[in-house]
């Protein structure tokens, strides 16, 4: 099932396939949890969301996939991230996203 190797010894490893494919369904449910968000009120969490979606979107495509599953969970996360940016956008046009805060 998953490649994971305990041992005290050596510690915990985790095969990379493995820790990628854990990166890339994370962000399919991200993508869920956004429109949720916005179900419940929240409209600060969707944007918080579609940066660290797409910051993930741009660290997979520094990558050379050749794995098959790795390749097209890759491209479903392509469509999550657009899933996500167009709720903040649902959001910024109805005037529910909250002002941006300097830091």
């Amino acid at each position: 099932m998953i490649a994971m190797h305990v041992n005290k010894e050596d510690g915990f490893h985790v095969d990379l396939d493995d820790f990628l494919m854990g990166l890339l369904q994370l962000a399919s449910e991200l993508s869920r949890l956004a429109v949720n968000a916005v179900t419940a009120g929240d409209y600060s969490r969707p944007v918080r969301i579609a940066k660290f979606v797409g910051d993930l979107d741009s660290g997979f495509r520094l990558l050379n996939l050749k794995n098959d599953a790795l390749r097209k969970r890759f491209d479903a996360l392509k469509y999550d991230l657009k899933k996500v940016e167009e709720v903040v956008y649902d959001v910024t046009i109805r005037g529910l996203k909250p002002k941006e805060t300097p830091e």
